[in-house]
């Protein structure tokens, strides 16, 4: 993603202090949320953003299980690309559902010998594509209308 939400100082503290960047993940996600509720977009941004950043260390640090490790970094996908998409950043928003699938694939193949943990992240790579497929025909499907008009 050409966006970047953590710095590059904060992004080498968290990957070096796993308990950090668990808590991190969790405050980010939560202020993201509260202002999403309030319908206020750009000020989520950069919460949803870091936490979806944070969530991929995670994963790669492997602090906690994979599962939940993979589920918390596809929700956050899907939380930053509705964030994006809410804000009128469509390109952005797409582009965080593709990089996200493409963050998963090696870990599916990593996971060869854990056939449950295998399917979650089989699950995630559907849902996050699914997610880009709606993205993808809501646009043709707006931009159809407009035509008829």
């Amino acid at each position: 993603m050409t966006h970047r939400f953590l710095c590059a100082n904060h992004r080498q503290w968290l990957q070096s202090n796993p308990a950090a960047a668990n808590a991190h993940f969790a405050d980010t996600q939560d202020t993201g949320q509260w202002y999403r509720e309030q319908g206020l977009w750009q000020q989520a941004l950069p919460y949803v953003g870091c936490a979806y950043e944070t969530a991929e260390i995670v994963l790669t640090l492997q602090a906690r299980d994979k599962a939940t490790c993979v589920i918390n970094f596809t929700s956050c996908a899907i939380l930053l690309a509705d964030t994006w998409h809410k804000a009128g950043e469509h390109a952005n928003s797409s582009e965080v559902l593709r990089n996200a699938q493409q963050r998963l694939v090696p870990e599916h193949t990593l996971c060869y010998q854990q056939p449950v943990i295998q399917d979650c992240i089989r699950d995630c790579i559907k849902a996050l594509a699914r997610g880009e497929q709606f993205k993808q025909d809501l646009y043709l499907n707006s931009n159809d209308s407009r035509l008829s008009h």
